[in-house]
């Protein structure tokens, strides 16, 4: 006899199905399992770990998929817990930073609503607001407290993306150590001067390329990068909007996990850059717009585990009608992906020839954005 099994552990699903008569089985006779997704990120406040149930079933997994009590465990029915150990040992240590005792974090559990999809809107999550420190493996424990049965998944932590450099031409990307010479949105200058210049993003010649670049950390492999770029709408009725559109990058590869390593494949050219935003909003109504304001850019950079780039490449959707992959998971007796990832945010404000440009350019000139004078513009310029 064959069986579907109903298993959610990534951002989708996992779904293989034939059909039999309708019974429900757990995943195999005597054996208990469950689906996680967890990826902890030392930059976000709150920690959410999801946990499923996995089931066999012979009839139809969609339908399976859909109900909250065939999916979800129900409450206090999980114990799940964070631990913390210095790489190579098998030693607790300190689990949270500012707690000079804690050395095991139990999880609270909660339940949210999700996006419409294959699988029930109502979901379970076990969460932790304990800041997390940026160093050392962190241990998952699931207990099921009425089967006794205990599943677990360990990761190491990933840093956020540290200093470059002062690289020209801009963007580059540091932690501001000296805010005056490297500020971040809304610490620069009030009354600027030539010589801050270098102090600004300018992107201001269509035909440069530019490039995000950065220093890799330890044992990190994936990195991404957003540059998002906001802008504020000024309303024909009064009062304005504050809106962004992202370029989006490739995600890329390091090539080794010591850290250190210079990451530059993050390249666009000035009129990419324009073309992006001229087709970003062309997709947004300015019906009630009555002009725009250039405001600043974000990079988003964010860092992955090597076990979280393995499972999203397996995991990736595929164009072809062979659909055979390998199962990728890191769970001791269950399914799905344990892991961490860290994200960096960096802030610069615009030089007043970029906003100029901005204006002018003919992918952007028709969405009345307005020179650094504050005025939009008829002229197109190169």
């Amino acid at each position: 006899m064959k069986y579907s099994v109903v298993s959610l552990f990534i951002v989708g699903m996992s779904v293989a199905f034939t059909s039999c008569k309708n019974d429900l089985k757990v995943f195999a006779p005597g054996k208990e399992s469950i689906s996680v997704y967890g990826i902890l990120n030392i930059n976000e406040r709150t920690q959410n770990i999801r946990i499923n149930k996995v089931y066999l079933t012979d009839g139809d997994a969609l339908s399976a998929a859909q109900d909250a009590n065939q999916i979800n465990y129900g409450p206090n029915e999980l114990r799940v817990t964070l631990q913390r150990f210095a790489t190579s040992t098998t030693t607790p240590i300190l689990t949270t930073v500012n707690n000079n005792s804690k050395k095991e974090i139990v999880l609270t559990e909660t339940v949210v609503t999700t996006g419409d999809g294959a699988f029930s809107t109502q979901q379970r999550l076990w969460q932790t607001t304990d800041r997390l420190f940026n160093t050392g493996d962190y241990k998952l424990t699931v207990t099921n407290n009425s089967s006794g049965a205990v599943f677990t998944a360990q990761t190491t932590i990933i840093d956020s993306v540290k200093s470059y450099g002062l690289q020209q031409p801009m963007p580059f990307l540091y932690v501001p150590i000296n805010p005056s010479s490297n500020p971040t949105h809304g610490n620069y200058p009030a009354f600027p001067s030539s010589t801050d210049k270098p102090k600004y993003v300018n992107y201001d010649v269509p035909t440069i390329t530019y490039a995000v670049k950065f220093r890799s950390v330890p044992n990190a492999r994936l990195y991404d990068v957003i540059m998002r770029f906001h802008y504020i709408d000024s309303l024909i009725g009064g009062g304005v909007n504050y809106n962004y559109i992202d370029y989006n990058f490739i995600d890329t590869k390091s090539s080794d996990l010591i850290g250190g390593l210079l990451i530059a494949d993050f390249t666009f050219s000035g009129d990419a850059f324009y073309k992006n935003i001229g087709s970003e909003m062309a997709k947004k109504s300015d019906a009630n717009v009555k002009n725009r304001a250039s405001f600043y850019l974000e990079y988003i950079v964010t860092a992955g585990s090597e076990d979280l780039s393995e499972f999203l490449q397996i995991n990736a959707p595929s164009n072809t009608i062979a659909q055979d992959k390998p199962l990728y998971t890191n769970i001791t007796g269950g399914v799905g992906i344990f892991s961490s990832r860290s994200t960096s945010v960096v802030t610069k404000d615009l030089w007043n020839d970029f906003i100029d440009k901005i204006a002018c350019n003919p992918n952007t000139n028709p969405y009345r954005f307005c020179t650094s004078s504050g005025a939009p513009t008829a002229q197109i310029c190169n």
